[in-house]
């Protein structure tokens, strides 16, 4: 999957003196003398918080937002951490600059698509949705796997706008409330749990594009066709995580058909 976006800050340089000292002449050949293979500190003043969240998303994209920590931070950079609390208090205040960074990259690549009707519209909205998820980990791993973000409510208006965009689209269409704001759900459900079961995929090292009934043995096979005869005539159809595009967009098609029925002749 793709790096973080490009809008991310460029990774600062800390400045730090890279001569080492040399090892005293009494020193055991080969032995490593502890005052020249001690880390060293950061210079006074490098820290800021800019530092800490560029630091902290190359963490993310290396690793996963999940295995962030505050002492695997402080490593990185070269301090101690306490310091890292003089400019954010706990993990989940450094979280949360990071999600308010997200968003603003997520919105920034979602398109806006003008003048469609409603249908082609969400369409090309939830296909542009998914393959922003699939292409930048951070992104996915801040508003799909963490599932506790929530998208509604005080500490993330950053979302507000669009979703009162998007639910207006459905509404000018003739959507009565109710159903404009159960399809807008039913969509992006529909999409954030396709991109899920893609993610969990990879991050279990496992291929997200693997047939289900891939590889079996003839024994299998011959039991799956005699035991099983729907699956056996459906098999080459199956996909571990539905995770292609004409498997999401056959679903995604099923969706806004059931929708038509519900707007007035």
């Amino acid at each position: 999957m793709g790096c973080f976006p490009s809008v991310l800050p460029e990774p600062i340089e800390l400045g730090q003196d890279n001569m080492q000292e040399s090892a005293p002449m009494s020193a055991i050949p080969h032995e490593p003398d502890p005052a020249s293979t001690r880390k060293k500190r950061n210079p006074r003043g490098s820290l800021n918080a800019e530092v800490i969240l560029a630091e902290a998303f190359r963490f993310s994209k290396e690793e996963t937002v999940e295995a962030l920590s505050m002492p695997k931070l402080a490593k990185r950079l070269g301090v101690g951490v306490t310091s890292l609390y003089w400019y954010f208090h706990t993990k989940e205040e450094l979280l949360q600059a990071m999600l308010s960074q997200v968003a603003d990259d997520y919105l920034s690549l979602l398109p806006d698509h003008e003048g469609l009707a409603w249908d082609e519209h969400f369409r090309r909205y939830f296909n542009d949705m998914r393959r922003i998820f699939l292409t930048h980990d951070v992104i996915c791993d801040f508003l799909i796997m963490r599932t506790h973000v929530s998208m509604i409510g005080s500490d993330s208006s950053f979302f507000m706008d669009r979703l009162n965009k998007e639910v207006g689209i459905l509404l000018a269409a003739g959507f009565e409330p109710e159903i404009a704001a159960r399809a807008y759900q039913a969509m992006s459900v529909y999409t954030s749990g396709t991109v899920q079961k893609v993610r969990m995929a990879e991050l279990g090292g496992s291929d997200p594009n693997r047939k289900m009934f891939a590889g079996l043995d003839e024994q299998t096979q011959q039991a799956i066709e005699i035991n099983y005869s729907a699956l056996g005539a459906t098999q080459d159809y199956w996909n571990s995580t539905y995770s292609t595009w004409n498997d999401f967009n056959f679903g995604l098609n099923t969706i806004l058909d059931g929708l038509r029925m519900y707007l007035p002749d």
